[in-house]
């Protein structure tokens, strides 16, 4: 016995080391370790994207996904569909990332800032917008190759962009700041700020009139005259708010500790609309940062390698959802 105690002692008599698991993990499309942070689509393909590098594509339409790594693992915080249905990503280091189709390879392109980008979005000329840090404002109108910044020299955070057309667009940033350009972006007029010094996480315009903006604390503020003035919407929710999208007359939003909200005929009644809890019954104990509609369903994307499609049934307004197919790691 002695003498087995003692082989043991010096071999090391240890348990195998089993790595199966991790191997199991790494090969995985979508994995526990993500963070994912933004999505968008374009006619069949939805893109993810987050943390170290992290992009998860799928190219029919949320069936089959396919993970596709960026090897320098930037901090992908934004993405967003161009007009010829190509896709657009935004790093923490002002850095975009340009994805021509879903089998493609991302190619990266130095906007050459100093400034802390914080959204992107492509117009309908197909124009690349960035903005962040210092009320920055920047813009390539070739593919990324140059870039043009201005700023409105105001020491904050945009943290959201959107044009609505080929002329008119929206930037909403820190301390309730609200800005629009009337000619396509050659100028930009800075409108009454949003009450309380709101600080906006995203918004949604359907039209200069009509637009809804959303943020920490559930808030929801509404405007119908263009910025004139703003009212807040009840949410029923004290978790953050993160992203706000339209399907239809319905707005959908996400956020923090798996919220997930609806407005059905939001669009419509305005004001007046009432927002309700979605209860999904999926295991999201983390944010939710991504939402994407598609037809009758919603995917969404957050902590935790939260990647999950719901299907919308008869009233959204009931929070009649069912969960339908679980495509990344349970929380």
């Amino acid at each position: 016995m002695c003498i087995v105690l003692a082989v043991c002692f010096l071999a090391g008599c240890e348990a195998p080391l089993v790595l199966d698991g991790v191997e199991q993990e790494k090969n995985k499309a979508v994995r526990r370790s993500d963070s994912f942070l933004s999505m968008s689509s374009n006619n069949s393909s939805l893109v993810v994207v987050g943390n170290r590098g992290a992009t998860v594509i799928s190219a029919d339409s949320g069936q089959t996904w396919q993970r596709k790594d960026i090897p320098s693992k930037p901090f992908l915080m934004d993405v967003d569909t161009c007009p010829d249905n190509s896709f657009v990503a935004l790093d923490y280091q002002a850095n975009v990332w340009l994805l021509k189709d879903a089998g493609a390879e991302w190619v990266r392109k130095d906007m050459g800032s100093t400034e802390t980008p914080q959204a992107i979005t492509c117009d309908l000329k197909g124009r690349i917008w960035v903005v962040g840090s210092f009320s920055s404002i920047n813009l390539s109108d070739d593919s990324g190759e140059t870039w043009s910044e201005n700023s409105l020299d105001e020491d904050l955070h945009f943290t959201t962009v959107q044009f609505l057309d080929e002329s008119n667009g929206l930037l909403l940033g820190e301390f309730g700041v609200v800005a629009k350009t009337i000619d396509g972006g050659e100028s930009w007029e800075m409108l009454d700020p949003i009450p309380d010094e709101f600080y906006p996480h995203d918004a949604w315009f359907k039209s200069v009139q009509q637009g809804w903006v959303v943020g920490l604390n559930g808030t929801v503020y509404y405007t119908g005259d263009a910025g004139g003035s703003w009212q807040s919407q009840e949410t029923g929710t004290s978790d953050p708010i993160y992203r706000i999208t339209a399907n239809g007359g319905s707005l959908y939003a996400v956020g923090g500790n798996g919220l997930v909200l609806s407005c059905e005929g939001c669009i419509d009644q305005g004001v007046s609309a009432k927002w309700q809890k979605v209860e999904h019954g999926l295991p999201i104990r983390f944010y939710l940062r991504g939402v994407v509609p598609f037809d009758d369903k919603l995917w969404i994307a957050g902590g935790a390698g939260a990647l999950h499609e719901v299907t919308l049934k008869n009233s959204v307004a009931q929070n009649n959802m069912n969960k339908v197919v679980v495509s990344g790691g349970a929380e």
